[in-house]
């Protein structure tokens, strides 16, 4: 085959000259003799290939979301390498391809955005062209123009070998696909070309944690399949193996089946999302073969899975409070279809029932129904998940012990608010579709937080980062959650729990108190949703989108349902300068400054996701009226204890200091501050860690 790499690249140089002697040679030796290899690489090349959407919508849906595979998060940048792409597609990418100069006309190579770096979309073409070329339709598999192109794309990236400011894209992200496509082309390289992947992958050498260590080994293992060398793969495997277990108090998988990543900090839909889609391939690839992984290794991955990371995503979409600091533009759904990805992978090798429904569901979420309910609370990362069959709910909170959020590479910057006890709801699953430009981040639903007048703390400091409370904690029960956090920070104080039911949330605020004088205004947010239309309200309820909320002690909800603007720019820098408006609905309470400055504001509320108005107002006045009829009765709301009664017989209590308690005629024993969940003779409760002074 006739080399398509410029002359200059081809000029003599002694070392460079020995080293492809010794390529051809190693590759000349591997033809004469089959390897131990082969049934890698094959398994390699067909899951490489796999087009994991199911039909055209959720084709255009997976380009849609990686921007064409623009995006700055990975897992959404590799959407577009997960599908085959559509033929017009295809023909605007080879239209597109400058044949002179080996490169794509759109793509500015000189960018050094240390994100959405511009040049590794070079790559990641070649990826998705690749997997035509081998799997497509007939049109493009084995087509001579597609494979000009590669080798000329190839050739264009050994030879200039651009450079990221961010040390990811060169050491993990650009190797890992190039090597991918490496691999899928194998039969056909050059021995300049396999060298050129050898200098590209110089830079992967093994080290690192968690999902980094994943990713590098990962890389090595494709490069033991390049090469054929089997020590390599082995060590590959070894070193992904160590990070499938289960993390004794440091970063990956906790023994809640939550995932950390910097710290102790929630990366559900960031590095855990990334670390599961990227084992799930390699269980799928190395399935079956010499370098399978154990059965106690695919039941981690396959639990994290299943009792972690697919309870975040509802009807597609991914609850904005597990997308860690990437609520990029079309996050939410992206991050599901990159669940959706690691689904599909683990039900060759898992339970296949389970995972394929979960894509499914996924992928086409107005013909398949909902299959996990229940609730779950992730005790090591201060936040819990509640699943009706109608409805999704969560919470997600910080203490002393965990970090609420991060700014790295300056994004996520608005973020000061958004683990102070958020509380989000979703019904259709596209209640925050792509509004966090145009979010009032003081007014994240379920939040107590300060206006000083000044624009939102960006301190990047652990500890600012930080809830100075131990006092956080909560219970999962069959029928319901309970879940609650002291908040300590900047001089706001507050007592916040929440408690899950099948029909509704009830979230109760006690010994609010502000101390400092900058404070122009302290609020708890109860929803902040894309405004869909009319609002209806009544004395102390409000109904708006399929979703009620009720004032439980009669304090006036305020609301707003007006365009808000803003700039993505503070979200993802790749995106500076690209403004948003969005027209939203907030509903929220107002504290009295007096109440703050004795330390007595207090909130109680109840959401009722799903209901219609009339039905609202109903709820509300039974409430209101202190009829036994009440969905939920609030037992007590104060310094000492927080408690709610459902009408189906559940009681969810918070005592924050020890004593004994009288709760609806029941009596209660409590020698330490915890949280319980009472259904009968079953009782469940979770002890707190004494609040700290």
């Amino acid at each position: 085959m006739t080399s398509a790499f410029p002359k200059t690249f081809r000029k003599a140089n002694p070392v460079r000259f020995l080293l492809t002697g010794f390529v051809v040679f190693v590759l000349g030796t591997l033809s004469l003799r089959a390897s131990s290899l082969d049934p890698v690489r094959k398994a390699f090349v067909e899951a490489s290939a796999y087009n994991y959407a199911p039909d055209a919508q959720s084709t255009q849906n997976f380009i849609r979301y990686s921007d064409h595979g623009r995006a700055n998060d990975v897992l959404l940048l590799q959407l577009y390498m997960s599908v085959h792409l559509p033929d017009e597609e295809v023909r605007e990418l080879i239209g597109n391809f400058d044949f002179q100069s080996s490169c794509w006309k759109d793509i500015d190579y000189q960018a050094q955005d240390r994100g959405r770096w511009p040049a590794t979309l070079h790559v990641t073409r070649m990826y998705s062209l690749a997997k035509l070329y081998v799997a497509g339709n007939q049109e493009w598999r084995g087509s001579k123009e597609l494979s000009g192109l590669l080798h000329a794309a190839m050739g264009w990236w050994f030879e200039n070998m651009p450079v990221c400011p961010n040390w990811w894209h060169n050491d993990i992200g650009v190797p890992k696909k190039m090597t991918s496509v490496l691999l899928m082309l194998r039969d056909e390289l050059s021995a300049s070309e396999i060298e050129g992947g050898l200098k590209v992958l110089q830079r992967s050498r093994f080290g690192r944690t968690g999902q980094n260590k994943v990713w590098l080994a990962g890389n090595n293992l494709m490069k033991g399949l390049l090469i054929d060398d089997e020590p390599l793969v082995r060590e590959a495997c070894r070193q992904i193996s160590e990070e499938i277990s289960i993390a004794d108090g440091g970063e990956g998988i906790q023994n809640d089946w939550s995932f950390h990543q910097h710290g102790p900090q929630i990366q559900t839909g960031n590095y855990g999302l990334a670390y599961a889609e990227g084992l799930s391939f390699w269980m799928r690839v190395l399935s079956g073969t010499d370098f399978d992984f154990s059965a106690e290794e695919r039941a981690i991955v396959s639990q994290m899975l299943s009792k972690g990371i697919c309870w975040s995503v509802w009807k597609g979409t991914m609850d904005p409070s597990f997308c860690g600091r990437q609520n990029f533009i079309d996050a939410g759904a992206g991050k599901g279809y990159a669940l959706a990805v690691a689904a599909s992978n683990m039900s060759f090798v898992g339970d296949s029932t389970f995972f394929r429904s979960v894509a499914r569901e996924i992928l086409q979420p107005g013909k398949y129904s909902n299959t996990l309910v229940g609730n779950r609370y992730y005790w090591r990362s201060d936040c819990g998940i509640h699943r009706s069959a109608d409805w999704y709910g969560s919470i997600r909170m910080h203490s002393r012990r965990t970090i609420g959020f991060e700014f790295t590479n300056k994004e996520n910057t608005l973020a000061n608010f958004s683990a102070d006890g958020a509380v989000i709801t979703m019904v259709s699953g596209r209640e925050f579709e792509n509004i966090f430009a145009c979010w009032d981040w003081r007014k994240v639903p379920g939040v107590t937080a300060y206006d000083d007048g000044k624009p939102l703390k960006c301190d990047d400091s652990i500890e600012a980062k930080r809830n100075d409370s131990e006092h956080v904690g909560g219970v999962a029960a069959p029928r319901a959650m309970a879940a609650t956090m002291q908040l300590r920070r900047d001089g706001l104080a507050a007592l916040k729990s929440a408690f899950f039911f099948d029909d509704c949330v009830v979230a109760l605020g006690a010994g609010i108190s502000a101390s400092n004088p900058e404070f122009r205004e302290v609020t708890t947010a109860i929803d902040q949703k894309l405004s869909q239309g009319r609002i209806r309200a009544g004395r102390n309820w409000m109904h708006h989108a399929s979703c009620g909320y009720v004032s439980l002690d009669g304090a006036p909800i305020f609301y707003s349902d007006k365009v808000q603007s803003g700039s993505w720019a503070a979200i993802d820098p790749a995106l500076k300068g690209v403004e948003d408006s969005k027209r939203v609905f907030t509903c929220y309470f107002r504290h009295d400054p007096e109440k703050l400055a004795s330390g007595l504001g207090s909130y109680a509320y109840m959401i009722l996701p799903g209901a219609s108005a009339s039905e609202t107002s109903s709820v509300a006045s039974a409430c209101r009226c202190g009829s036994s009829a009440s969905r939920v009765r609030v037992l007590c709301n104060d310094s000492q204890c927080q408690a709610v009664r459902h009408e189906s017989g559940v009681l969810c209590a918070v005592f924050h200091v020890p004593g004994n308690y009288t709760l609806d005629g029941e009596s209660f024993e409590v020698p330490s501050p915890r949280v319980l969940v009472a259904d009968g003779a079953d009782l469940q409760s979770s002890e707190l860690p004494l609040v700290q002074e």
